[in-house]
């Protein structure tokens, strides 16, 4: 299976589009025009697309997607693939989840194959390394110790006697540390076999900590986690290569360019410039959250799709939590950024007669 480089990468596409095609079918909502969530485009001068045309675009990518696993090298297919993937990204920024992000980032060296074999290699090796490394940097705080990691350990520790339940409950710190472990180990031949086995067992925790067997939340990032243990597999499993030409390799203006936006420019994240979106934060507690505070009144006036979201606490004022209209609406989370929140918000107050009472609130679970 893994007997060239060649081989590797063929089956490294093979995977990464069948992890796009799983992904896109279960958050199907999420690329269509007609749903009970508003549509929030890249650029405001963007229209959304009509009905029925949404769902004739979304069918053709599913299509060309099935098309491109049978025959990666057919470069017709891959042009009209990768030009409406990016398309559909500017329509609305709930696409801009940060697997369809790396998914975009890595089909694009569908145009460098079979050409740069090894150039794609090492790219898709450092994006896999960088993936563990900084997942593992972002883990480390105490909302992901307390409150993240507990609730996703959870359906397995409740399994176990109650003396080494707690102690697992309370291992956080230490899967932040095996995503370090695995990331760098990675770099390394003497470690690299083992750091595979520990990033594919991270890989598929998550995908069962996710799955309906355990938590049943977030359902189109499983294919991602399988993906990934399947990429850490097929890239680095007895593998050999120039450690230097993993990050850097004059000759490859891809592999810079996929660096830089997936390694470098998130880093601007930590001083407040760049989304935390797209910085490894999905399950680091460090996310942005929000409400949406509304009147009965002006809950008369929403749609009845959007009605279905608000909830009625026993004391204070109904508000839609729109993490969980974002889950139930579309099938993914919401793209958690004060803009995106804000605009939701206007969304809202769209319905309102005369001045809006809709009131938004910001918040994080770490206090920042």
């Amino acid at each position: 299976m893994l007997e060239s480089n060649l081989t590797r990468v063929q089956w490294a596409f093979r995977f990464l589009l069948t992890a796009m095609l799983a992904t896109w079918l279960l958050s199907n909502k999420v690329w269509m025009t007609d749903r009970n969530f508003p549509m929030v485009p890249v650029l405001d001068f963007i229209p959304p697309l009509p009905s029925p045309v949404d769902y004739i675009f979304y069918c053709v990518l599913i299509i060309l997607t099935i098309y491109q696993i049978l025959y990666i090298e057919n470069k017709n297919t891959k042009i009209a693939l990768i030009a409406l993937f990016a398309f559909l990204m500017l329509g609305d920024q709930m696409r801009w989840q940060p697997y369809n992000v790396q998914f975009f980032l890595m089909v694009n060296a569908l145009f460098f194959f079979p050409k740069f074999t090894d150039g794609i290699l090492n790219t898709f090796r450092a994006l896999v390394i960088v993936f563990f490394i900084m997942t593992g940097i972002q883990e480390f705080n105490a909302v992901f110790q307390q409150s993240v990691f507990p609730w996703l350990i959870s359906p397995i520790a409740t399994l176990l006697p109650m003396k080494m339940e707690a102690s697992v409950l309370e291992g956080g710190y230490v899967f932040a540390l095996l995503n370090l472990f695995s990331g760098i180990g990675l770099l390394f031949p003497k470690t690299r076999n083992i750091a595979v086995i520990v990033g594919i067992v991270i890989s598929l925790f998550l995908f069962y900590s996710l799955s309906p067997m355990a938590n049943d939340w977030n359902h189109a990032s499983l294919p991602y986690n399988i993906v990934t243990a399947a990429f850490t597999y097929v890239l680095f499993y007895k593998s050999e290569f120039d450690l230097k030409l993993v990050f850097w390799n004059p000759k490859f203006y891809y592999q810079s360019a996929a660096i830089a936006v997936f390694a470098i420019i998130p880093l601007l994240s930590f001083a407040g410039l760049y989304d935390r979106m797209q910085c490894f934060n999905a399950y680091s507690g460090k996310s942005l959250y929000a409400k949406i505070y509304v009147t009965e009144e002006l809950v008369d006036l929403l749609p009845d799709g959007v009605k279905r979201y608000v909830y009625r606490p026993p004391m204070g004022e109904p508000y839609l939590e729109t993490t969980y209209w974002s889950f139930n609406a579309l099938k993914v989370s919401p793209y958690s950024e004060k803009r995106v929140y804000e605009k939701l918000q206007e969304y809202v107050c769209s319905f309102s007669e005369g001045e809006c009472s809709a009131r938004l609130e910001i918040y994080t679970y770490n206090g920042r």
